[in-house]
């Protein structure tokens, strides 16, 4: 039982990191992100919301 779960823990982490490694860079800058979210305006919730999705957008 330790050994199936060791080597589904292994292929887990292999997973994540070939995932990560898949993902474009950040658009949107951590600094940005924080104060758009964190101010609470309806306009950079939108701002934010608009950027987010283009990220998406160019990965798919």
């Amino acid at each position: 039982m330790k050994m199936l779960k060791r080597l589904f823990r292994l292929t887990w982490l292999r997973r994540i990191a070939r995932n990560s490694a898949d993902l474009p860079p950040a658009s949107i800058d951590p600094d940005e992100f924080s104060r758009l979210l964190c101010s609470g305006r309806a306009e950079d919730l939108r701002i934010l919301a608009k950027r987010l999705s283009q990220r998406s957008r160019a990965h798919a």
